[in-house]
């Protein structure tokens, strides 16, 4: 009988819109991860390909850009494409990484203002090979990413703004 008179189409396309709108709300009520956060998830997986021998900026792209904003990440593709060899990994500002950084990754929010944050990553638990170094992050499409990278007490955040980004 609902079949005959329409009804039942009428239920099926009511009920269709009402899931969507469930999902869609609950989609947007996802909680927005910190930035310190991100930050030590994104340098737990750094650490993890430089020990596998992978280059994250080439080898694994899609994931890369996941965690980096997007004019960070074209001036570094650029600068792979010029063919000159950096002297030092831009993100862990050394020239190497050690194996003992792998063991702790820890972040730090220092200041969150808007859409721009600053966050300290500690490389490392032991004082004499720790790497301290001094993100500032930005909210790219609802997502926390790495503007630029510093050495932490070297002013970074003070003149974040006039560092050049590689």
């Amino acid at each position: 009988m609902l079949i005959l008179k329409g009804n039942f189409i009428k239920l099926i396309v009511w009920l269709g819109l009402f899931l969507v709108c469930q999902f869609a709300s609950r989609a947007e009520a996802a909680p927005q991860r910190a930035p310190d956060v991100v930050a030590a998830e994104f340098y737990g997986w750094y650490l993890d390909a430089l020990s596998a021998d992978q280059d994250p900026l080439s080898d694994r792209y899609a994931i890369f850009t996941r965690y980096v904003a997007r004019p960070l990440a074209a001036r570094l593709v650029e600068r792979l494409k010029s063919g000159r060899p950096p002297e030092s990994d831009y993100f862990i500002q050394s020239g190497g990484y050690r194996q003992a950084w792998l063991r702790g990754v820890q972040a730090r929010l220092v200041r969150r203002q808007g859409a721009s944050a600053e966050v300290q990553v500690t490389l490392g638990q032991e004082e004499r090979t720790m790497r301290v170094l001094a993100l500032t992050m930005v909210l790219e499409d609802g997502v926390w990413k790495i503007r630029t990278v510093g050495l932490a007490g070297n002013d970074v955040f003070k003149s974040s703004a006039e560092q050049p980004v590689i």
